[in-house]
């Protein structure tokens, strides 16, 4: 015993020195080979491949010009398959630093551990970094495993590398709920690169950077970590069909899908069931939709999967140009609610569209008026007479679809900027056709305005009312609306003071929000048929109506007892929800099939 404790105190030789270092050397490669591949126990998971993205990727700047940055999708160098994201770039040598992000929306349910992609670098001594956006608006910036310098890590590099981050790591972060974790799912990547610097000296340079395979390690499945999610291959969304219509579905995760769609007969109609479908390993499978035994005009075809943990619905929506005219167009008679009153207004969309931010002869203005500064959309409304121009007039209907790839959305006013339009003074009847999307971050809506423009061309600024018939909100899952069957009817007094404030909430507590159209025997939801809403304002009375059923009333606001008021319908995005249309190839629309405005 005295041996081995005078041994063990004693000091290592020459032999034993060289053991530890070399036994240090293996663990430091065991630990680095840890980051760079996936973390014991994990799955590697394809994020972005960029092989097919649903909107053009787009690049921020700060400090220099926007042109000075462009990215595209490009075939010349990929890493991985045939494509990948090309970055050029121009830092210039004078003013602050400067640095550019390239955002990549993403749907990642995590937990995850370390991200990796692969860059393609210069050797500009630029620097790369790496920012996460979670589900509660909260930004989170990484810096690199393999060098912590800089931004994340230094390209001091030419040819393809793989890059690390640890997500598990400290880090910077700032925005949402400030409580420095990630809140599930991720929302967005992006890619960040810094101008190069000597010392405080800021260099120039002009080059091109590519970024390919986008991944992270997950201790669940690719399904799983990027939630089981139904997606259609063909047809494109929002794409017209006819006839017997092949739909071929990629679902991994599940084993088959249930495919409906609302169906014509009666006032409102059936739900039908269209397919059930068995899906191959992979989650692959198809079936056909009788387009001609379905309405015609929009329909919604509702495809939804369930296993053990997961449900998932996808809306693909089409416009039929065959089936079934079930409904469609103004009805001849004047609508219950309007019983005593004269038509003032009516339009059918089946003529050319006259709508315009500059004719005063137009019917209507593609802005909230005035100048459109109020604008609210996160997709911008988008006037009609621009190249992007979102309005569309199909058949009988007007169509408005919100577009990522064309950056717009749309907003019509019976209201113009010069405060000539269509507008009702109480007692008046409003009320419109139409069927939303029910995507993430969609925001269809028909709502009314006391006339303030009147004053504000004479440059005298008024109070004013609000009336939201329907404000319908797109998107489910975690931290989404899940609105289903449910929109919201708010009034609103705006620079009316404390005793505006007070009055609103009296008003928006009687209507016991949010609305659930089947609780009053509607059948269907917003998304998933044509329904007609209404609003009718009295000296004493507003009552909101859907499908001529009344769903809320309360005392009528003290402006509105007086004040005309004008009409908006809109398809707008955002509302304070995230907006992400990648999963129906960022687009989304609304189809009107009518408006009428009645007075006495």
């Amino acid at each position: 015993m005295k041996q081995m404790k005078k041994q063990q105190s004693a000091k290592p030789n020459r032999i034993d020195l060289v053991t530890m270092r070399s036994s240090v050397v293996i663990l430091a490669l065991i630990l680095l080979a840890c980051q760079i591949s996936p973390a014991w126990g994990a799955t590697s998971v394809m994020v972005e491949n960029f092989e097919k993205v649903s909107s053009q990727p787009t690049v921020w700047v700060v400090n220099i010009p926007n042109e000075n940055a462009s990215v595209r999708l490009s075939g010349d160098q990929p890493h991985e398959g045939e494509q990948c994201l090309k970055l050029h770039y121009h830092f210039v040598g004078a003013g602050s630093f400067q640095y550019l992000g390239i955002p990549n929306k993403v749907r990642i349910l995590g937990p995850v551990y370390n991200l990796h992609f692969w860059l393609k670098g210069d050797n500009s001594k630029s620097s790369y970094g790496l920012q996460v956006a979670d589900a509660a608006g909260e930004t989170h910036q990484y810096r690199s495993l393999s060098t912590g310098k800089g931004q994340g890590g230094i390209i001091d590099f030419t040819g393809w590398k793989e890059v690390v981050f640890d997500l598990d790591a400290l880090h910077e972060t700032w925005g949402g709920d400030k409580n420095g974790k990630i809140d599930y799912p991720i929302s967005m990547i992006t890619l960040t690169i810094g101008q190069p610097m000597d010392k405080e000296t800021l260099l120039s340079v002009e080059s091109d950077l590519y970024f390919d395979a986008l991944s992270v390690d997950s201790e669940k499945s690719a399904e799983e970590t990027l939630g089981c999610q139904v997606s259609v291959v063909s047809p494109d969304y929002c794409s017209d069909v006819q006839g017997d219509t092949p739909v071929t579905l990629s679902a991994p995760g599940f084993k088959s899908v249930t495919v409906k769609c609302w169906k014509q007969g009666g006032y409102f109609g059936s739900d039908s069931t269209v397919a059930t479908v068995a899906l191959d390993a992979k989650g692959n499978g198809s079936f056909v939709f009788p387009a001609d035994a379905y309405p015609h005009g929009p329909v919604t075809v509702r495809i939804s999967g369930e296993n053990d943990t997961t449900k998932d619905n996808c809306y693909l929506q089409l416009y039929n140009k065959g089936g079934v005219s079930w409904n469609e167009g103004m009805p001849k008679d004047p609508p219950p609610a309007a019983k005593g009153m004269s038509l003032v207004f009516a339009d059918d969309f089946d003529g050319p569209l006259s709508i315009s931010s500059t004719d005063p002869k137009a019917t209507y203005y593609d802005h909230k008026p005035p100048g459109g500064w109020q604008d609210f959309s996160t997709i911008r409304f988008t006037s009609f007479d621009r190249p992007n121009n979102p309005f569309s007039q199909v058949d009988s209907y007007l169509r408005i679809r919100a577009s990522e790839k064309a950056k717009s959305s749309g907003l019509i006013s019976s209201m113009k900027n010069d405060a000539s339009g269509i507008t009702a003074k109480a007692p008046c009847y409003f009320e419109c056709r139409f069927i939303g999307p029910n995507a993430t971050g969609t925001w269809p809506a028909f709502w009314l305005l006391t006339d303030y423009m009147t004053d504000h061309v004479k440059g005298i600024k008024v109070p004013c009312d609000e009336l939201d018939i329907i404000e319908a909100y797109g998107g489910e899952g975690p931290r989404q609306p899940n609105a289903f069957d449910t929109y919201m009817v708010c009034p609103h007094c705006w620079e009316q003071g404390e005793s505006g404030k007070a009055i609103e909430k009296k008003a928006f507590d009687g209507l016991h929000n949010p609305i659930r159209m089947r609780k009053f025997g509607i059948p269907s939801a917003w998304f998933e048929a044509l329904h007609t809403y209404g609003c009718k304002i009295t000296e004493t009375d507003t009552i909101y109506y859907c499908d001529n059923i009344e769903v809320g009333r309360h005392e009528t606001l003290p402006l509105s007892k007086n004040s005309p008021f004008f009409f908006l319908i809109n398809l707008a995005t955002g509302g304070g929800w995230p907006v992400d249309l990648s999963r129906y190839d960022g687009l989304a629309d609304m189809y009107i099939d009518y408006v009428r405005v009645y007075s006495k």
